[in-house]
């Protein structure tokens, strides 16, 4: 019975540290796996150059945008803003003038009446003359050269945020129609804006919002892809109403509601009453539609935009 003791003195510590020896290769597990989790998750998130090239198109689409609102206003209103242009390009002109002047000029009584002389030249000088009819179409075609120019900076960089993503889109397994379809937009696009045609370049960015979200798809992004869809959709029927084409709008109306259709059940309690005022303000717009005021229509659809801005919002905050 002796025997029994000191063996279990021997057999005690070697099952101790067996057991703390399991439990220290057991624990260094945890973090390669935690580290592995990371790793999905931040593959399974949009690529940053997908998220470059939606920058890229909100860019080219806010200078089009302004351009469009501005060819909008009556003519008077043009020609008031060119005068006004001109008059304060005179004012500038006039405060160089007297700067070098009153340098040259110095000190010294005598020559103070040149220098009030000189004043009243300039302010002369300084008067814009009103421009004639054909002046002032010129100075509106050159206004518009000038932001059409830089424009095409914005698209040709745009160009470039798509090549960036275009072999990202191709690896993971995004359709070749959809890159067909974004590619013909986006060159349709490039056409429209050397031509100078601000109202068909916003048709053509427009289309690339109807493509884009199938490459959101492809990921696990926070905002629904189908948002996007939406506001191709808004947009484009208040484009099309504009030119009172009220056949195409209709058409826009129906993929618009199947759309609505589809995204509406994804979203999540909280944009309850964001949704209800959504319906509305769709029922309102099929209204306007059928009624052909394009007014009416082009408030209900800056409506639902704003909506789905809410709804955007709201998804980010939550990290959906």
């Amino acid at each position: 019975m002796n025997t029994i003791k000191p063996l279990y003195r021997i057999i005690l510590p070697i099952l101790i540290l067996l057991s703390l020896l399991s439990f220290a290769s057991c624990s260094p597990q945890k973090k390669p796996d935690l580290e592995k989790a990371q790793k999905e998750a931040e593959e399974k998130k949009p690529p940053d150059e997908l998220d470059k090239l939606k920058d890229s198109i909100k860019k080219v689409e806010k200078a089009l945008e302004a351009i469009h609102e501005e060819s909008k206003k009556p003519m008077f209103m043009q020609q008031e803003k060119i005068e006004k242009q001109a008059s304060e390009e005179g004012k500038k002109q006039e405060g160089e003038q007297g700067g070098q002047s009153g340098e040259q000029g110095g000190g010294g009584e005598g020559s103070s009446g040149g220098s009030e002389s000189g004043g009243g030249q300039q302010k002369q000088q300084a008067q814009a003359p009103k421009l004639t009819p054909e002046q002032m179409k010129m100075k509106l075609e050159q206004e518009k050269y000038k932001k059409f120019e830089s424009i095409k900076k914005d698209v040709l960089e745009l160009h470039s945020a798509w090549n960036s993503y275009e072999a990202k889109a191709i690896s993971d397994f995004a359709m070749q129609t959809t890159i067909n379809d974004f590619e013909s937009a986006l060159n349709n696009l490039t056409k429209t804006v050397e031509a100078q045609d601000a109202y068909l370049s916003l048709l053509e960015i427009n289309q690339l919002y109807k493509h884009l979200p199938d490459f959101y798809m492809l990921y696990e992004a926070k905002v629904p892809p189908d948002l996007d869809r939406l506001r191709f959709a808004a947009k484009k029927i208040m484009l099309l109403s504009e030119k009172q084409n009220f056949t195409g709008t209709n058409d826009v109306l129906l993929y618009f509601e199947n759309i609505w259709m589809t995204a509406r059940p994804k979203l999540k309690s909280e944009n309850a009453e964001i949704v209800s005022k959504f319906e509305f303000a769709f029922a309102d717009l099929k209204n306007a539609v059928i009624a052909k005021n394009d007014m009416i229509v082009e408030a209900k659809s800056e409506v639902l935009l704003k909506l789905v801005d809410e709804i955007e919002k709201k998804a980010e905050k939550s990290g959906k």
